[in-house]
């Protein structure tokens, strides 16, 4: 048995190790782990006031970035989630709410569109004046005038205005152009003007139903003689003073004379009445 000196083949203390092997380093705390035990693969310590892998320990500032590895690209930072910066001092954040396409999807009518029933809202581009807008959609000027109300000076329009082109009939020779007042009828409208309903009908094309017209519209009263001792004829269309005096057995004179309202014998229009005297 061996004598135990502990200078030959001995552990830490004099105890001899088995197979002679020397004894274990003293730790030097350099390239070791806590307590001087080296590191696998020769790391260095975590770094105070931090975990292993750089994780900020409570309490602890937070470590340096990693370095990259050799050959390799550096890691971004990865953005922060949060909220959204708050407006400058002074300034406030506009207000949420639709977008134009949304609100004209919900239905919304744009902003300062007069009321205009039966008829299309337009919006007056640059360049563009009542009569233009008239000829444009094949509407009498005085209808468009009667259709816009708040228009205060018909020759001054501005670009991005909206007006209304009614849904007028395509002219009024002789007569005259009316704006429909609630519980308005075709036939009130003609018996307020000495016209006969038939007359009013034949004159206004552009109602698709007669019966149904609403405040607002634009309509033709047709002209009429002041009296008739005969009767009340409403012209159609390609009907002449001649050929009306034709068809009722008259003197083309007789029926030009019953009807001084007609100021062109040559030129009468569908709607229009005139009056067929009595034959003699």
């Amino acid at each position: 048995m061996p004598d135990g000196n502990p200078d030959q083949g001995g552990l830490a203390g004099g105890a001899p190790t088995r197979g002679g092997n020397p004894p274990a380093p003293e730790p030097s705390g350099e390239g070791g782990l806590a307590g001087g035990a080296p590191a696998r693969g020769g790391n260095p310590p975590a770094p105070e006031g931090g975990l292993a892998g750089g994780a900020p320990t409570r309490g602890g500032n937070p470590p340096a970035p990693a370095a990259p590895a050799e050959g390799g690209t550096p890691q971004e930072p990865v953005p922060q989630l949060g909220p959204a910066p708050a407006a400058p001092a002074g300034e406030t954040a506009p207000p949420a709410g639709p977008g134009p396409e949304k609100a004209a999807a919900q239905g919304g009518a744009p902003e300062g569109v007069p009321p205009c029933p039966g008829g299309q809202p337009v919006q007056v581009q640059p360049g563009d004046t009542l009569f233009l807008l008239a000829q444009r959609y094949g509407v009498p000027l005085a209808a468009v005038i009667l259709a816009n109300p708040q228009i205060v000076d018909p020759d001054r329009i501005v670009p991005g205005q909206w007006i209304c082109i009614p849904a007028a009939p395509p002219g009024c020779p002789g007569g005259r152009l009316v704006v429909v007042q609630p519980g308005d009828s075709l036939f009130t409208i003609g018996q307020r003007n000495g016209v006969p309903v038939e007359a009013m009908i034949a004159a206004n094309p552009q109602l698709a139903d007669p019966n149904q017209i609403q405040p607002g519209q634009v309509v033709c009263v047709p002209r009429a003689p002041a009296g008739c001792t005969g009767i009340l004829y409403v012209v159609q269309p390609g009907d002449t003073l001649f050929q009306i005096a034709q068809r009722f057995g008259v003197e083309l004179q007789d029926l030009i004379a019953a009807n001084p309202q007609i100021t062109n014998p040559d030129r009468i229009w569908p709607g229009e009445v005139v009056c067929v005297p009595a034959g003699g």
